[in-house]
């Protein structure tokens, strides 16, 4: 039955990775085009968003399974300190608010990474 299961899990994992390299695909492409049809603007956000994606993908499928603890403890100091330049920048709306709900939930992420255990259990072994 477990053997079943990993095969279904395999499968989802293949289908998963597939959508993510085109919704990378899909961003790309689009900022490629913007780019041609009109130089002058400079948009380039959609190409971020494509690269973004697919390094997300790459994060996830290939690094994050292995050292689950340490991805999980440096994306959310990513997020933590892409909070705090979120609060200090008075460009937004309301930036203050924003920046806040990212820097919390950069510490939720932080505090949740399993990253002491991890260096806990790694020490006994």
């Amino acid at each position: 039955m477990s053997a079943i299961e990993d095969g279904d899990r395999i499968e989802m994992n293949r289908k998963k990775i597939i959508f993510i390299g085109l919704l990378g695909a899909v961003f790309f492409l689009a900022g490629i085009y913007l780019r041609i049809i009109d130089p002058e603007k400079g948009v380039i956000s959609f190409e971020y968003l494509g690269i973004g994606t697919w390094i997300a993908g790459i994060v996830f499928f290939v690094i994050y399974p292995k050292y689950k603890e340490i991805v999980s403890f440096i994306i959310g100091l990513l997020i933590l300190h892409a909070g705090v330049l979120l609060i200090l920048k008075d460009q937004y709306s309301n930036p203050k608010l924003l920046g806040f709900l990212i820097f919390t939930s950069g510490v939720v992420i932080v505090l949740s990474s399993g990253l002491s255990d991890y260096l806990k259990n790694r020490k006994k072994k």
